[in-house]
């Protein structure tokens, strides 16, 4: 009698568990998978790329972050929260800018002024900011610049904030160097915003990755050769997840001056275009903000002061090709230490 309800006991119990996981497995197949999607387009001057996985398209998000960067920091959006405080004018209280705007300043006192939201005026003389100016002479503009830096630096420049409205004092700002960094932050922190865990923003070359990627693994992001028409032939790749990289470079944007090739990195410090031992500045960080900022300080600075900074700041892994002969020389540095 005993074994008999042993066996009756043990019939059901097998029965309601079958019956549990066959009620998990439909709802499984029930349940929508969520998919990879992918989309690119122009911002800000530049191209974007942007895969992420989601169960349903999260298009109309990327889009409405990066026109919130370009009302916010765009130079060549007119009605731009920057080219109103350029013009002098007092605007209400911008969160995006205030943030660049602090952390360029940060980077600025980090680096003796190598990176510099101020240098706007330079930028524009040597025919690389909003306006197009008409190149003349190296020598020239070359002698504007020396008495254009006297009113560069970030000391001068101040951002005032009263309640609800703030104005620029002292100087304008040119976000280029850092805002398409801090686009890739802000556009990969609202797909987080809404679920998206696995997630590739690039634009312009700066990058945010976090988890995976389609194969499961960490995201391989390539880094360029360092000479012109080099677009798709990569030098190196990096497996990177949770942070942000940033690349800056002479390669590409550039024009010819007579026997002077002008680079559209501008040194703050003195006026001047960059001649960089530097061909190519990689650095990966938390957030590509800082990414980029340090990045275009790194080519300002040259091999060895970029390299001493990234000793000492164990945060930031940096990646450097010079040129050795006809060959490239590789520096990275990562936790403090070169590996050559």
């Amino acid at each position: 009698m005993n074994g008999n309800i042993k066996r009756f006991v043990n019939w059901k119990t097998v029965s309601a568990l079958l019956f549990i996981i066959l009620c998990i497995l439909l709802m499984c197949m029930c349940k929508p998978q969520a998919g990879w999607h992918k989309m690119e387009g122009m911002a800000f001057g530049t191209t974007y790329h942007i895969t992420y996985q989601s169960g349903v398209a999260q298009d109309s998000v990327v889009k409405r972050e990066l026109e919130r960067i370009d009302n916010s920091l765009s130079l060549f959006n007119d009605q731009s929260t920057l080219a109103r405080l350029n013009r002098g004018e007092t605007v209400e209280v911008d969160s995006l800018f205030v943030t660049v705007f602090e952390k360029g300043r940060a980077v600025s006192q980090a680096t003796g002024g190598c990176f510099d939201m101020t240098v706007a005026p330079l930028v524009n003389l040597w025919g690389f900011g909003k306006d197009d100016k008409e190149k003349t002479n190296f020598d020239s503009l070359k002698v504007v610049a020396d008495s254009l830096r006297q009113t560069v630096g970030c000391e001068k420049c101040q951002l005032i904030v009263e309640g609800n409205s703030m104005r620029l004092v002292g100087g304008t700002v040119d976000a280029a160097a850092i805002a398409k960094g801090f686009a890739c932050d802000v556009v990969a922190a609202a797909l987080k915003a809404v679920g998206c865990e696995n997630i590739c923003v690039e634009i312009g070359g700066e990058v945010v990755v976090s988890g995976h990627n389609p194969k499961g693994t960490d995201w391989k992001i390539g880094i360029n050769k360092p000479e012109e028409g080099c677009l798709n032939d990569i030098e190196d790749a990096l497996s990177l997840t949770n942070c942000g990289m940033a690349t800056s470079g002479n390669y590409r944007n550039f024009y010819q001056m007579g026997d002077v090739k002008v680079a559209h990195t501008i040194d703050p410090r003195r006026g001047m275009p960059v001649a960089s031992d530097i061909l190519s500045a990689s650095i990966v960080a938390e957030d590509c903000m800082t990414a980029d900022a340090w990045a275009t300080a790194c080519m300002v600075a040259g091999l060895e002061e970029a390299t001493k900074w990234m000793t000492e700041h164990k945060e930031l892994r940096a990646y450097f090709i010079t040129r050795q002969g006809n060959e490239y020389k590789i520096t990275v540095v990562e936790n403090g230490k070169v590996k050559k």
